[in-house]
C-alpha cells in the first residue's frame, strides 16, 4: 500500500462523517465534531481506501508508519483509539471488524463498505451538480437524500411521486445541504485556528557561519522524525500545505555559538495573531555539537504535543495568552519545575476556568510541590491537588490526566485505590505522553509486580517514545527480573534522549550493584558534577570497592559508611547497596516509603528478614494483596517466608 501523508489527503465522506484528513478532524450532520490523533486518521484512510477490503497488519505498517518495525501493541492500541472515536461521535457511525489472524476491515453500521457510500455521495449526476462548491476544497455535499428504490423516482408501495412533490423536495434538499456545507466551513475554520493538532516547521536557522550548515538541516529533520515518531501531532515543511489549509501554527528558531556552549533558541508562533506562543533557550556543550539537533528534536516535540494535545481538549480556543501559560506549565511539567510548574497552571484556570485540563495541570502542579513537603504541609498539598483534579472531572469525566494524577494524591497506603484511579484513567481518552500507563507501571512495580509492571512501562514507551524516565523505568524493570540485555537497550535509548550530560554516569553508578558491572561503577564515581555529595560519593566508592574484592573486612567497612550517611543522602542505590553487602536489616530500615527497592535483585536477603512481614503491613502491602488477589512475582518457586501470610 502507498504511504499515507495527511497534508496531501482530500477531504472525503465516510457515510454521514465528513472527513478532513489535514486538520485530522470528523464532523457529523449534527455538528459532533473530533479532531484525531495523526496515526489514527492514517489508519482510518487506509481501512477506508480498501473499499471494504480486509487491510494486513502488515499493511497498515506499511501505509501508516512508513515500513517501520512495529509491535502488535501499537496497532491495537490505534485501533481502539479509532473505535473509540466511532463512539464518542455518537453511536455507530462506522465500526472496525477484526478478522481473526488476518487483518482488519472498515464497515458502517449497516455493514456496507465504506467507499460504497462514498461512491454514493461524490459521483455528480449532472453538471449543476458538479458546480455546486458546498465545501472550500470540492464539490462534495454532506448530506443527501437516499437515491430512489425504485426506477423514475416512485415510492415504494410503486406510486408516482408528485412532479410539485419532487420540486420541493428538491429545493429543500439544496438549502440544506448549503446550510450544512456552511456550517461544515466555518467548523473547519474554527477548529483549524483554535484547535488544531498541526504544525508547519518554519525551520532553525544559523545567523553566523561559525556552524557547520549541516547542523540546520539536521535539526530540521530530526524535529520533523521527532514528531512522526507516533503522529500525535502533525507536521510538515513550509511547501507540503498551502493557503486556508496550512497548520496555524509554526515551529523554529535559531542556532548560534556563544563561548564555549551551542543555544538553541526555539519558537511556537501563532501565524494567524503572529503571536509568540512558547520561546526556550537551551545552551548545550560546545563538544557535544553532533548531539544537539537531536536533544533540541526531544525537548520542543515534548513541550509542542503536551501543550496542543491538552489544549484539543477544549471545546472552543484558548485565548493565547492562556495558550502561552499552558505551554509554559508544560516545559516546568516535563521538567519538573515544582512550583513554577504549579503558578503557570494556576494562571492558565485564572484565564479560562472551564478548561478541565487546566484543572488538572493544577493537580499535576501540587503532585510536584509534595517531592519537599511534609507534614501538616503536605496534607494541604493533597487535598488541594485533589480539589483541583476533581474540579477537572466535574468538567470532563473523561479526563485521563485528572484520574491518572489523582492516584499521586491520595493516600499512597491505598494501593487499591490507586489502581482503580489508573485503570479509569487507561480506559478514558489516551494521553499523548503515555503517563497513565507509566504511572500504573510504577505503582505495580511497588507491589512487587514486576512483569504486570513491564507490561505497562512498555505500552508508556510506545505511546511516548521520547520520554527518558519511562525508558529507564522499563530498563530498572527489566533488570530486576533479569533481563540485562534488553535493559540495555532501554538504558541507552533513555541516556541518548536526556539532556542531562551524566545521566550515563548515574545509571551505571545506580545499577551497578544490579548488574555487577562495578568496574563501570567505579570509573563513573570519579566524574565530576555528579548530583552527589562527598559523602556519598566516598562511601559508595568504598562499597563497590568491597563488592569488587569479596573481602568481609572490607564488607564491614562500607557498611559503616554507609550507615553513617544522614537520612537524605541515603538514596536507593545507598539502600540496595547495604543489602548487597549483607546488611539486611539496616536495608530495611532505611528503605522508609519506598516498596519499589523491595523486589530489586539486590534485595532478596531483606525479604527473608523476620520483621519483613510487618513492615510489608504497614505499608499497606499486605492488605493490597490479600484484597486483590494478587501476589508479588517473588513469590513463586523458592518463595520467601513471608508469600505463606498473604
Amino acid at each position: 500500500m502507498r504511504q499515507i501523508e495527511l497534508a496531501k489527503e482530500p477531504d472525503f465522506l465516510l457515510g454521514r462523517v465528513a472527513v478532513a484528513p489535514a486538520l485530522r478532524q470528523l464532523t457529523t450532520g449534527d455538528g459532533r465534531s473530533l479532531v484525531i490523533e495523526h496515526r489514527v486518521m492514517q489508519v482510518l484512510i487506509a481501512l477506508q481506501a480498501a473499499d471494504g477490503g480486509i487491510v494486513t497488519r502488515d499493511e497498515l505498517t506499511q501505509s501508516c508508519w512508513d515500513g517501520r518495525i512495529v509491535g502488535d501493541d501499537a496497532i491495537n492500541r490505534v485501533i481502539s483509539r479509532l473505535r473509540r472515536t466511532a463512539q464518542d461521535l455518537g453511536g455507530e457511525v462506522f465500526r472496525v471488524e477484526t478478522i481473526s489472524k488476518v487483518g482488519y476491515r472498515l464497515v458502517l453500521p449497516t455493514g456496507t463498505p465504506a467507499n460504497d457510500v462514498a461512491e454514493q455521495v461524490t459521483a455528480p449526476t449532472s453538471a449543476a451538480e458538479t458546480a455546486s462548491p458546498l465545501t472550500p476544497d470540492a464539490a462534495v455535499p454532506l448530506d443527501v437524500v437516499p437515491p430512489p428504490t425504485r426506477p423514475g423516482g416512485a415510492h415504494p408501495d410503486g406510486r408516482e411521486r408528485p412532479a410539485i412533490g419532487r420540486r420541493f423536495a428538491a429545493i429543500i434538499s439544496t438549502i440544506l445541504l448549503l446550510g450544512m456545507g456552511a456550517y461544515w466551513t466555518w467548523l473547519r475554520h474554527d477548529w483549524a485556528t483554535g484547535h488544531s493538532m498541526s504544525v508547519r516547521l518554519s525551520g532553525y536557522q544559523l545567523p553566523s557561519a561559525d556552524l557547520p550548515a549541516a547542523i540546520r538541516v539536521s535539526t530540521n529533520a530530526e524535529v520533523i522524525a521527532a514528531f512522526n515518531v507516533d503522529g500525535m501531532i502533525g507536521i510538515s515543511d513550509t511547501s507540503a500545505v498551502t493557503g486556508a489549509r496550512q497548520p496555524p501554527y509554526s515551529l523554529g528558531g535559531t542556532i548560534y555559538r556563544t563561548g564555549k556552549s551551542i543555544r538553541v533558541i526555539s519558537r511556537l508562533i501563532n501565524d494567524r495573531s503572529g503571536v509568540v506562543l512558547w520561546s526556550d533557550a537551551t545552551d548545550y556543550p560546545g563538544d557535544q555539537i553532533s548531539q544537539v539537533p537531536h536533544k533540541v528534536a526531544i525537548t520542543a516535540g515534548i513541550v509542542v504535543r503536551c501543550g496542543l494535545s491538552g489544549a484539543a481538549n477544549h471545546r472552543k480556543a484558548l485565548p493565547d495568552t492562556a495558550m502561552t501559560n499552558y505551554l509554559r506549565y508544560c516545559q516546568e511539567y516535563w521538567s519538573y519545575g515544582g512550583s513554577k510548574t504549579l503558578h503557570f497552571a494556576q494562571r492558565v484556570v485564572a484565564e479560562v476556568p472551564d478548561f478541565s485540563w487546566g484543572w488538572s495541570a493544577v493537580g499535576n502542579g501540587y503532585v510536584q510541590m509534595l517531592g519537599g513537603a511534609g507534614g501538616q504541609s503536605e496534607a494541604v498539598l493533597r487535598r488541594a491537588g485533589i480539589e483541583a483534579e476533581d474540579k477537572a472531572l466535574m468538567l470532563d469525566p473523561e479526563n485521563g490526566e485528572a484520574l491518572a494524577h489523582k492516584a499521586y494524591l491520595i493516600d499512597q497506603r491505598d494501593w487499591a485505590g490507586q489502581e482503580a484511579l489508573f485503570k479509569a484513567a487507561i480506559a478514558a481518552k489516551p494521553l499523548d505522553c503515555g503517563c497513565e500507563h507509566y504511572g500504573y507501571g510504577l505503582k505495580l512495580q511497588s507491589v512487587g509486580r514486576l512483569q504486570a509492571a513491564i507490561d505497562e512501562f512498555r505500552a508508556a514507551t510506545n505511546m511516548l517514545a521520547l520520554w527518558p524516565d519511562s525508558q529507564l523505568a522499563l530498563a530498572s524493570a527489566l533488570v530486576a527480573t533479569g533481563d540485562k540485555n534488553e535493559a540495555r537497550q532501554s538504558f541507552k535509548t533513555a541516556t541518548d534522549l536526556s539532556v542531562d550530560p551524566v545521566v550515563a554516569a548515574m545509571i551505571a553508578i545506580n545499577e551497578g550493584v544490579e548488574t555487577g558491572d562495578y568496574t563501570a561503577a567505579l570509573a563513573a564515581l570519579g566524574k565530576p558534577d555528579l548530583p552527589l555529595s562527598q559523602s556519598s560519593r566516598m562511601a559508595l566508592v568504598t562499597s563497590y570497592k568491597a563488592l569488587a574484592s569479596r573481602k568481609p573486612q572490607l564488607h564491614g567497612e562500607a557498611v559503616e559508611a554507609l550507615v553513617k550517611l544522614p537520612q537524605e543522602e541515603k538514596s536507593g542505590t545507598v539502600v540496595r547497596m547495604l543489602s548487597a553487602l549483607g546488611a539486611h536489616k539496616a536495608a530495611l530500615r532505611a528503605v522508609g516509603e519506598r516498596p519499589w527497592l523491595f523486589w530489586r535483585r539486590s534485595m532478596r536477603g531483606v525479604l527473608d528478614e523476620p520483621t519483613f512481614p510487618a513492615v510489608a503491613r504497614k505499608l499497606g502491602l499486605m492488605t493490597y494483596w490479600r484484597s486483590s488477589h494478587t501476589r508479588p512475582d517473588v513469590c513463586g518457586d523458592e518463595a520467601p517466608a513471608f508469600c505463606r501470610m498473604i
